[in-house]
């Protein structure tokens, strides 16, 4: 996969998807609607690296400052720069945390089945009041451990697949340039996305690799020769179900 992006190979299979799938069938293209945003100024990027002492990866400052802020891409599309689903900033909100401090992660990584167990499972004759205080003790714990914003230190969001799932691009640390999947939300953690060879992607890989996908499933011939390789790319990142992949 390339390190960066031609403009318009990616401005021409973006129309040809918008042709070629007029009903919206691939997942997420009855939001983004195959459109891009408006290309981010480049002063934005680098008031943010500037705050927080790093260098975004070289394909997404590319994308963002020269094709487009978000829009068209997996799912429901690459979020804009700053901004996470419902157009709110990330900066301060409690997801994301620092991203001048290295991610801390090098493989797939969750809470042990230990600490899973302590969820409260209480029987049906507990007091209401009883249950509350369970579940606010369990909701303290699930803060501390499981959604502190540092867990998250060095990336940050670039993609909300639905249902409070994402994916975020290392920034800064050994895992810089490379797409994460977050899966916390079913208690599944977070990990690398990786391509059909089991090996990392990086932001380049995971768009472009949408956009071959995406072409195959609407009869269109994708970017790469390898049609065998798209397709089992596409069945790592969305699954069996293609463009039926979770709402």
């Amino acid at each position: 996969m390339p390190e960066t992006f031609d403009k318009q190979t990616v401005l021409r299979h973006l129309g040809d998807l918008d042709r070629r799938d007029p009903r919206r069938r691939i997942f997420g293209a009855e939001v983004h609607q195959y459109r891009l945003n408006p290309p981010l100024p480049v002063a934005v990027i680098e008031a943010f690296e500037g705050r927080h002492g790093l260098s975004l990866p070289k394909d997404y400052r590319h994308f963002m400052t020269e094709i487009g802020d978000g829009g068209a891409g997996p799912y429901y599309g690459v979020l804009p720069f700053g901004k996470d689903d419902d157009d709110r900033p990330w900066e301060g909100d409690g997801l994301v945390g620092d991203p001048g401090k290295p991610f801390r992660h090098t493989s797939a990584w969750n809470l042990p089945d230990s600490f899973w167990g302590a969820e409260p499972d209480w029987p049906p004759e507990t007091p209401v009041e009883e249950q509350d205080r369970l579940m606010e003790a369990w909701d303290q714990e699930l803060e501390a451990h499981y959604w502190h914003p540092s867990i998250m230190d060095g990336a940050i969001p670039i993609c909300h697949k639905g249902c409070a799932l994402r994916q975020w691009l290392v920034g800064h640390g050994e895992q810089r340039g490379f797409v994460w999947d977050d899966l916390r939300v079913d208690q599944g953690g977070i990990a690398p996305v990786l391509n059909a060879a089991g090996e990392p992607m990086t932001f380049s890989d995971w768009y472009m690799g949408w956009l071959d996908a995406s072409l195959g499933e609407v009869g269109e011939t994708p970017c790469s020769t390898d049609a065998p390789s798209w397709r089992r790319t596409w069945r790592r990142l969305w699954g069996p179900g293609g463009f039926r992949g979770k709402g």
